[in-house]
This record gives C-alpha cells, sequence and structure tokens, in this order.
C-alpha cells in the first residue's frame, strides 16, 4: 500500500477541490462518517468526549459531534482546545451549525482547565481531534496538559487521522504525543503511521476512504510503500505440479565458526522452510559434525579451518563449488577473521544471487567499489550498527532517518537493504522503499537475524526478483513471529520456533 506524506496529502486535498470541484467541506463531512461508522459499531451508549484543536482536525471532529447529535448515537461534549478563529472556513462552518444544534461546546480557559480534565477522566470515549498529520512543533502549554490527562484516563481513545504529537513525515513524538487504541485515518495511511515510535502510538491503524478520487493518489510519485498481506499473496513462488528439488532452487550457505553453529544452521533450515528444493551448507570441519547433527535434511560440506574458523585454503575450496548452486548466502556465525572477507570477495565474484548478513557485513566497507560494479543481484540485511559501519554514520544518525539511509545506499550500489529495526524498512535500487509493520519484540533475540537471512535466501532461489523476496520475505518472518508470539508469548519464543511457524505463515497467504 503507498504511503504518503503531509505534504503529498495536501496536494492532493488540493487538487480534489480545484481539478474534480469536490467541496472540501464535503470531504470534512465524510472524514468524520468515517469516524460516526466506527463509533455507531463499537460505541453504543457511550459517554463521548470530542477535543477540538486548530485547523482541520478540529473541524473534522465538530463535524463528527453534528453526526451524533443528529443519529442520538450517545451523550457527546466537545472540548473546544482553541478559539473558533483559529479553524479553517470549514470548521467554522461546521462550530456555527454545532451552535444551532446546541451542542455542548467548552471553550477551555485558563479558569476552567480543572472542568476540562474531570470531563476527560469520566469519559468513555476520547476522540482526538487535536492536531493533524502537519504538525512540525513541539506541543507544549495547554495542549501537552491535555494529552498528558488523555493518556492518564481510561477511556478509549480513537485519533483522527493521527495520533495528535506524531510528526506525520517522521513519526518522531513532539515532545508529548496522543496514545491511541485506533487510529482512523483517510484514504491511504501516512508515512509518520508506520515509523518508530510513530507506530506506537497509533494503535490500530484503520484505512477509510473519504471521496478523493483514487486517480490522484494512484498518480502521486510517492515511492514509499507499507508491506501488506494482500500484496504479498501476489509475491508467492509459483509451485507447479510438474517439478523437482531442481525446480526450486538451490540454496549454498556458507558461514559458522567454533561455537557459533547454530547461525549458519538456522539460515540453513529457514531456507528450506521458505520453499527451496536444497540446501547445502559450507562450514569449517571444526563444526562439521555438529551441523550435520543438527541439520537432517541439509546437505554439509566441511572446509579447511584454522580449529576455529574458515583458512585461506578454503577460499580455494570454494571457488570449485560455488558455480553448482543459485542463490548463496554469506556471513551467519562467520567471525571477523580476514578469511572471511577473502570469502566474501570471492562470493561477490560470481554470477550468483546472494544475501549477505553478519560477520560478512562487516566487510562491506572494504569491498564497496566491488559491490558498485557487481551485477548479481545482491540483498544486505544490516541491524542500525552494521548500517552505520557500511555508511560510516552514526547509529543515531540511522535510526533518526531510516528512510533516507537504506534508500541513498540501494541506489548508490545498486542492491536491495533490508535495514532491520522495529518496524523493518526495504530498499530498492530503484529508490522505492517498503515499511514492514508485522512482529513484535520476540524477535530481539539471538538466531532472528540468521532466521531472515535463510528465509530471504531461500524465496531468492525460487526465481523472484530480489526486491520482492526481500518483501516477503520479511513479512514471513515477521507473521510467523506474531503466530508464534499468540502461542508462546514474546518473552519465550525463540529463532528456531519462528522457523516453525513459518508454515502456519504460508498457509495464510494460501
Amino acid at each position: 500500500m503507498k504511503l504518503l506524506t503531509p505534504h503529498q496529502i495536501s496536494e492532493i486535498d488540493q487538487k480534489t477541490v480545484s481539478q474534480y470541484g469536490i467541496p472540501s467541506v464535503l470531504l470534512m463531512e465524510h472524514a468524520a462518517y468515517s469516524v460516526f461508522s466506527y463509533l455507531k459499531e463499537v460505541c453504543k451508549e457511550k459517554n463521548i468526549l470530542i477535543i477540538c484543536g486548530p485547523g482541520n482536525n478540529g473541524g473534522d471532529g465538530l463535524a463528527l459531534a453534528r453526526q451524533l447529535r443528529n443519529w442520538s448515537l450517545s451523550k457527546s461534549d466537545v472540548i473546544m482546545a482553541t478559539s473558533s478563529e483559529k479553524l479553517t472556513s470549514d470548521g467554522k462552518i461546521y462550530y456555527e451549525i454545532c451552535k444551532k444544534l446546541e451542542i455542548n461546546l467548552l471553550q477551555m480557559t485558563d479558569e476552567n482547565e480543572k472542568e476540562v480534565f474531570e470531563k476527560i477522566h469520566t469519559a468513555d470515549i476520547i476522540v482526538d481531534a487535536l492536531f493533524g498529520t502537519g504538525l512540525s512543533r513541539p506541543v507544549e502549554g495547554k495542549f501537552k496538559r491535555i494529552i498528558d490527562h488523555i493518556n492518564k484516563s481510561d477511556a478509549k481513545v480513537i485519533s483522527i487521522d493521527i495520533p495528535s504529537g506524531i510528526d506525520g513525515l517522521t513519526g518522531k513524538v513532539q515532545n508529548v504525543a496522543v496514545q491511541a487504541d485506533v487510529t482512523i485515518t483517510f484514504m491511504v495511511p501516512k508515512v509518520g503511521l508506520c515509523l518508530y515510535p510513530g507506530v506506537l502510538y497509533a494503535g490500530e491503524i484503520k484505512v477509510m476512504d473519504i471521496g478523493i478520487p483514487k486517480q490522484l493518489i494512484n498518480e502521486d510519485e510517492s515511492r514509499i510503500f507499507s508491506i501488506e498481506k494482500e500484496e504479498m499473496q501476489k509475491l508467492l513462488p509459483k509451485r507447479p505440479m510438474r517439478s523437482n528439488k531442481g525446480t526450486f532452487g538451490k540454496v549454498l550457505t556458507i558461514g559458522g565458526s567454533l561455537g557459533m553453529s547454530g547461525a549458519i544452521s538456522l539460515a540453513s533450515m529457514a531456507a528450506y522452510k521458505a520453499g527451496c528444493g536444497t540446501v547445502t551448507t559450507v562450514v569449517p570441519r571444526c563444526i562439521l559434525e555438529i551441523v550435520q547433527q543438527k541439520l537432517t535434511e541439509v546437505m554439509a560440506i566441511g572446509l579447511d579451518d584454522l580449529e576455529v574458523h574458515f583458512s585461506e585454503a578454503a577460499v580455494e575450496r570454494l571457488k570449485a563449488i560455488l558455480p553448482h548452486y543459485q542463490t548463496v548466502a554469506i556471513g551467519p556465525g562467520m567471525g571477523r577473521s580476514k578469511e572471511t572477507l577473502s570469502l566474501l570477495l570471492e562470493v561477490l565474484k560470481t554470477e550468483q544471487a546472494c544475501v549477505i548478513d553478519a560477520d560478512a557485513l562487516y566487510f562491506i566497507p572494504e569491498v564497496l567499489e566491488v559491490l558498485k560494479k557487481r551485477e548479481a543481484p545482491t540483498i544486505l540485511t544490516p541491524h542500525p550498527g552494521e548500517m552505520a559501519r557500511m555508511t560510516g554514520a552514526k547509529i543515531e544518525d540511522i535510526l533518526a532517518d531510516p528512510l533516507k539511509y537504506a534508500m541513498d545506499f540501494s541506489k548508490k550500489f545498486s542492491v536491495v537493504t533490508v535495514l532491520k529495526l522495529e518496524k523493518t524498512v526495504i530498499a530498492d535500487r530503484t529508490g522505492d522503499i517498503y515499511i514492514n509493520r508485522y512482529g513484535n519484540s520476540g524477535l530481539a533475540k539471538g538466531g532472528s537475524g540468521d532466521t531472515l537471512t535463510g528465509i530471504i535466501t531461500g524465496l531468492l532461489a525460487q526465481h523472484i526478483s530480489p526486491i520482492d523476496a526481500a518483501r516477503l520475505g520479511v513479512y514471513l518472518q515477521t507473521r510467523a513471529a506474531d503466530l508464534a508470539k499468540d502461542s508462546l508469548s514474546e518473552y519465550s519464543f525463540m529463532a528456531s520456533d519462528v522457523i516453525h511457524f513459518l508454515g502456519k505463515a504460508f498457509l495464510e497467504l494460501t
């Protein structure tokens, strides 16, 4: 699903009015009705408090108050957190209507703050219509106090378009923000709703159609998308009846070292569970027997080692092995010896598609020119620390603007970058960006990155594009993690459990 910035949304609103002749006040009516429709289903006979701020967002709240009064759905009051003069022209229309309908409009002043806060704490439902997606300054003064009381109340909180206090572009909290249970947003989600920490404040996100011509949204040149289940169904590799193990691709995984046999084992098993035909793992000879005991279906090759990790002699052996496989994963558990760099260079020199992770990513700054010249599909799966080393930036810079760093790196080096975050960001070499909205804190455990590497590699072997393998792989891992959470809790499930639940994640798509 396409994601838009506040500026893009504003332009589309203007074109809706100027090019299609749809009155802006009608859009406000439809926006309010979207919220009303939700309230009608889940909040009957409740005490509803609508808190209105300036601009169109406050107007949406007032339009909602009119609809609630007309249909007598529930008892509803309105808190005007700002003067009516600060509403848009459409908002002022609804303000006057509400006055004529004798809706209880309580204008907040310094003298009646206590009364306002009492209403907040006695409401069953609070509709947050304070600020919209255009907020770009810190929330202070009475607005901050209002939000603090909303967050301390026991009411169910519904935010219109975006939780007040969240930056619609970056997802950052502008000093303080409403913690919503539900966010009802219009036409398409805003980028800030899908980025951390905004995603934590949004609660359940419901996208509602308010009558903006879809052509305007389709024509918008936004290159940012969210990963959605319905779209992932279309990316599943085909499974023809007349097939054999060669049909679904041969994967080679390279990694492991003494004491780190688990990482490469997880990656190898995950590749199999993602549907590829065969998996062979190349490991230092010192852990070959351990890996063979862990993996029944995976073929294993032991190469020369220095009793801990690969030796330089392993590089020559690998040259002969690589041409027999279409897709290669390198890095899990390898260690950071100079031999890892040599093995990575050999992989990058081939025409095989490859996924680079973990210890192999440590050496990316030393192979950037080779990476830039490589024509075969390449996917990198860094976490923020690895991304910082790859780009020379600080970790805090990566976290502050993950979309920029992932996109710039992918375009510069013609790779797919999977930046592993709370909500993983995937960037294509074309400049397209995808934000994943699934997953939970149970993935913050050792082995999760190795599992993701295996899933993406297994999908890539099945003849789908690198960006599709990355998108589908991230979705499947995080959806499997959500299924594991439901059975085992976020505390207890392990990376191996995610592999176990992959089958259920696939079944949901099929």
